[in-house]
């Protein structure tokens, strides 16, 4: 009896130290229809226990990497669809998706993790090599510096400054849009978000990975 006392201890112990916070929620996992989404969503309750203790550059460099090794995919190959905005759950069941996918999910990951959702954009922006336009996460990791870039074409999260690469046109977050202006995300009234990031955000409300 005094030995299981002691396990159960240290097994509250260790559930503790990794953080043991998330519990997915039995009705949206069983909700899934392949055995592939919650073998996935499950990886991904393990992932956001072992990161959530973690100082926030770790954390930062964590959510990048993993989200990151996620397949790429076009909205028309996975919802039949030219521009459809993904959110968090949709493209974990769906095993990836495109580069405003990986941002979404990298947004929502990192504010359950406890960063303030007003210190991160999801921001288009233009390739300079390539002449694309693309998608990044922008987040404000301390009070007055510049951001850092979470970006799906590559593991390194470096600040804004060093992606000499990209050319920042239009930001948003649950504040609506936003822009760039000393060191921090303000209100933009000269845009409105784009439709896709109003459904995706509609759909993100009713999505409930976790159980309360």
């Amino acid at each position: 009896m005094a030995f299981f006392k002691v396990f159960c201890f240290f097994a509250f112990l260790h559930v503790s130290l990794l953080g043991g916070e998330f519990r997915l929620s039995s009705s949206y996992l069983s909700s899934q229809t392949s055995s592939k989404s919650k073998a996935i969503l499950k990886d991904y309750e393990r992932f956001m226990n072992e990161t959530s203790l973690k100082p926030l550059p770790i954390k930062l460099e964590a959510v990048n990497f993993y989200v990151n090794v996620f397949v790429g995919a076009y909205d028309e190959q996975t919802y039949k669809q030219d521009e459809y905005w993904a959110s968090r759950g949709e493209f974990l069941s769906h095993g990836g998706g495109d580069c405003e996918d990986y941002v979404i999910t990298k947004f929502y990951t990192l504010k359950d993790l406890g960063v303030d959702a007003k210190k991160m954009g999801l921001c288009v922006v233009k390739d300079n090599d390539r002449g694309l336009w693309h998608m990044v996460l922008l987040v404000f990791a301390h009070a007055k510096e510049e951001p850092f870039v979470l970006d799906n074409l590559s593991f390194k999260v470096l600040p804004l400054s060093k992606r000499y690469d990209i050319s920042i046109k239009e930001c948003m977050n649950e504040e609506g849009s936003v822009k760039l202006q000393n060191n921090a995300f303000v209100p933009d009234s000269s845009r409105k978000p784009l439709k896709a990031f109003n459904a995706m955000m509609e759909r993100s409300k009713k999505e409930l990975l976790w159980q309360r």
